[in-house]
This record gives structure tokens, C-alpha cells and sequence, in this order.
């Protein structure tokens, strides 16, 4: 499990929401709900992601050190490969300037001057085989048109109603109201599609293949579109599928 699916499993056994965990840990719900996501970025650097993760951990009565460490394990590659970058970045392609090499353009010029000089010198014919030449018949040929075969006709076959499939993409819209919510969304392959502030009156459309995995900071503050179905739920964790029905995720 993820670091925030961590978070998440741990605030739950604690029976707690995301505005108790803010009350109790001075942290703010969207910060919260994004942290819970994966998305450290919004902590404003390692050092305060650590402490948030610690201070979570104490409030839902959890061990920090492990999460602690798969947050340095994953942070350090990440920064390992943003300083490569950098360093590649600074290093610029040496350009040289073309010199010209007078010397072996001209030497191959005259070299194929020569060659032609003495193939023409050893290839040019006499005047007599000159003369055969112009004299000698060109014989005709004629060449033989095959018969065009008949193209066969093809007789028209009649195709079976069928029944329309089930629409293998999921239209997902989400409205805000009130205050608005914090929403995460994900395909079936847990990668990310939409994350951000729905503020009051905002909305956010997404379409993608397959269900799409939602997570919702206050889902009461949104009204759901799945498939031209709408919906309401209290579920912080939410599956829109393409027949156009919410479930619990397993």
C-alpha cells in the first residue's frame, strides 16, 4: 500500500473524518484529502511533509518510522533524478565550425574529369561499327493484351439486428457546491487524471476508459454525473462505473 492509502486506512480505524484529523492536527482538509492521494507537493517541501506524516501518525495512534522511511525511499529517487537533470541540462552541445577543404574538393573534380577522359578514350566506337549501327533494323515487337476476366457479382448479405453494447467509457462530472471540495481522480490503472479545488459553482468533467476511482475531501459539497446518471453520496472513496452507478471501492 501507498503512503496515503496508509493515512487513509489508519484514519479510519481510528473512526475519525477529515475535519476531526484537521481539528486534532492543526492541519488544513485539503492538504489533508491531498496527502491522502499521494500528493505531497502542496506540503511545501520534505521536511514539512515529514512532520505532517508524523503528527497524522500520533493523532490516529499510528507508527510513523515506517511511513517515514517508504517517504524517504521514494523522495530520494526523485531527487536524485531532478539533479541529474539539472546537471544535464547545464551541459550544452559544443558546436565547431565547418572548414572548408578546398584542396579535396578540387582533387576530386579533376579525378573524375580523367576517369571520363579515359572511358571515352577506350568506348568510342569506329566509324564503321558507327555506321552498322545506324543501318541495323529494329526489330518490332508486339506485345499481347490479355481478355479482361469478369469480375463476379457479389450478392448483398443481410445482417442481424443487434443489440447496442454497454459503453466501455465512463463520462464522470462533478459540480460543486457549498464551500466546494478537494477531489482526486484516477483511471482503473491508478493513473491520475484530474486533482485540485472544486470551488462553489465549479465544475470538472473527465472521460476515460474502464471505472474511474474518485476521492472526495467533503463529498456532501458535490453533485456527481456518471453517464448522464446523477448522483449523491457521503462516501470520502467512490468507483464511477460506465453503467452509470457509484460503489464502495473493495
Amino acid at each position: 500500500m501507498s503512503i496515503g492509502s496508509e493515512l487513509t486506512a489508519a484514519r479510519e480505524r481510528a473512526d475519525m473524518t477529515i475535519e476531526q484529523l484537521s481539528a486534532a492536527t492543526r492541519i488544513r482538509t485539503g492538504l489533508l484529502v491531498a496527502m491522502e492521494a499521494d500528493d505531497f507537493s502542496r506540503c511545501g517541501g520534505t521536511f514539512y511533509a515529514r512532520g505532517h506524516i508524523r503528527a497524522i501518525a500520533r493523532v490516529v495512534k499510528a507508527d510513523p518510522a515506517p511511513l517515514l522511511a517508504t517517504f524517504d525511499a521514494e523522495h530520494a529517487v526523485e531527487e536524485d533524478k531532478s539533479r541529474r537533470e539539472e546537471r544535464a541540462s547545464l551541459k550544452g552541445p559544443t558546436l565547431h565550425p565547418a572548414r572548408p577543404r578546398w584542396a579535396v574538393v578540387v582533387g576530386a573534380i579533376l579525378i573524375g574529369l580523367m576517369g571520363w577522359g579515359m572511358v571515352r578514350l577506350f568506348t568510342l566506337p569506329s566509324d564503321v561499327e558507327a555506321n552498322a549501327a545506324k543501318t541495323a533494323s529494329t526489330p518490332v515487337v508486339t506485345p499481347v493484351i490479355p481478355k479482361a476476366t469478369p469480375t463476379p457479382t457479389v450478392k448483398p448479405t443481410k445482417r442481424k439486428a443487434t443489440k447496442p453494447p454497454v459503453p466501455a467509457k465512463t463520462k464522470l462530472t462533478l459540480t460543486a457546491k457549498g464551500d466546494g471540495s478537494y477531489v482526486t481522480v484516477r483511471d482503473k490503472k491508478g493513473k491520475r487524471l484530474f486533482q485540485g479545488l472544486l470551488g462553489p459553482g465549479t465544475s470538472q468533467t473527465i472521460t476515460a476508459t474502464g471505472d474511474l476511482r474518485v476521492s472526495a475531501g467533503v463529498p456532501a459539497n458535490l453533485s456527481i454525473t456518471v453517464n448522464n446518471h446523477t448522483h449523491s453520496t457521503k462516501l470520502y472513496r467512490f468507483t464511477a462505473h460506465p453503467n452509470g452507478t457509484l460503489t464502495k471501492p473493495e
